[in-house]
């Protein structure tokens, strides 16, 4: 199959920032495949296992564009403060849903111990 490809020049900083938003939407993906499972869920397993090797082919497309156009530490730099940014973001995010996705655990733990619903009425 012959595809035509869309010509897609990126900056160093522009080639950190979207390799560290894939990094996020894996991370992403991973924690939704783990709470899956968590979860007996299969949905998000199978979400992880259709996206994940595309993500992972993009990462891997883009780390041989930078390997072959290696430049000078300072231009580097751009590139991994640029990723860092993103990544730092998603550390915080992982934080922020980390109380969720603990709170989830525990609350399908104990309605399935004790049976009883564990959330809030409804009003409260």
């Amino acid at each position: 199959m012959n595809e035509s490809r869309i010509p897609f020049a990126l900056t160093r900083e522009e080639a950190g920032t979207l390799l560290g938003s894939l990094a996020w939407v894996m991370g992403a993906l991973q924690i939704m495949r783990d709470r899956g499972h968590a979860e007996e869920d299969e949905e998000f397993h199978e979400l992880h296992d259709l996206l994940a090797p595309r993500l992972e082919a993009l990462v891997g497309r883009i780390a041989a564009a930078r390997q072959a156009a290696s430049g000078a530490p300072a231009v580097e730099a751009k590139l991994e403060a640029a990723y860092s940014a993103i990544r730092e973001a998603f550390e915080t995010w992982i934080q922020l849903t980390a109380y969720d996705t603990l709170s989830a655990a525990v609350a399908e733990r104990l309605e399935g111990e004790t049976g009883i619903d564990p959330s809030p009425p409804a009003g409260a």
